[in-house]
């Protein structure tokens, strides 16, 4: 069994069925992209039984489709519904992306701002073009590279995607006439990492 019961469930617990639905949710909602029930399964740390069970019930409701191809079954988030994106942003700001990454920076000594940038802040912000393979992950503040890498590792392995971070002083961030490769980072689509306060 790989489903994870001793995690603590998210203050979203409550407006889903279970927290196996809402990773399943979360992987569905937080990727453009059809997937099949035994890889999704695997995305959301759940038996691909429970994936089965629980894609029958979203579909049975309309929030995902599926088809068949072959012996499997894919399924993708049905962004045909009027208020996807808006689930789609508590999702990934929760148990997606962002709120992984949230979870933690915010352990980690030093960090003051952090953002994702690159192409996947480009696609979260609507720009069209192909999904992105990785996430940038920029952090304003003191700390270490290493200990930022160290916790960044724990979300590639989780979600299964790989995390590219980098470290920015305040100096370097605040300048009035910023460096090149500063101004082209505040130039391009920046997505704050909502880090827990204090």
């Amino acid at each position: 069994m790989i489903e994870n019961v001793s995690q603590s469930a998210p203050a979203l617990a409550p407006l889903f069925r279970s927290q196996q639905q809402l990773r399943i949710l979360g992987e569905l909602f937080g990727r453009d992209e059809e997937v099949s029930i035994g890889e999704l399964a695997q995305r959301a740390h759940v038996a691909q039984a429970t994936a089965s069970r629980e894609v029958a019930r979203l579909a049975s409701h309309g929030l995902v489709l599926t088809r068949s191809l072959g012996r499997n079954t894919l399924v993708t988030a049905n962004w045909k519904l009027p208020w996807a994106n808006e689930l789609r942003s508590i999702l990934v700001q929760t148990v997606g992306i962002l709120g992984r990454l949230a979870t933690a920076l915010s352990g980690v000594k030093g960090v003051a701002e952090a953002f994702v940038f690159g192409s996947w802040a480009a696609r979260y912000r609507g720009e069209p073009g192909p999904a992105p393979k990785d996430i940038d992950v920029l952090v304003v503040g003191e700390a270490s590279l290493r200990s930022v890498r160290h916790v960044c590792n724990g979300v590639e392995r989780d979600l299964r995607v790989d995390v590219n971070p980098i470290v920015v002083d305040h100096r370097r961030w605040s300048e009035p006439e910023p460096e090149p490769f500063i101004s082209e980072l505040k130039g391009r689509p920046l997505v704050p990492i909502p880090l827990d306060g204090p």
